[in-house]
């Protein structure tokens, strides 16, 4: 029989991974929330021709 479990399915690990975006941030990289990305995407997307442009909505 064959087993096919990972190592950590058996043994888990002692010490948890800890992550922090800290040193990302000292480097200099600025998060912005997924709105904004999203936002961002699609307008340049519309821009460079590759999705359609929406009318925009005027409230008369």
């Amino acid at each position: 029989m064959v087993n096919y479990r990972c190592k950590d399915e058996i043994k888990p690990r002692a010490r948890p991974y800890k992550y922090s975006i800290q040193k990302l941030k000292d480097l200099g990289v600025k998060f912005i929330p997924v709105k904004e990305s999203l936002y961002d995407t699609v307008k340049n997307l519309q821009e460079n021709g590759h999705l359609p442009m929406q009318p925009t909505q005027t409230d008369d």
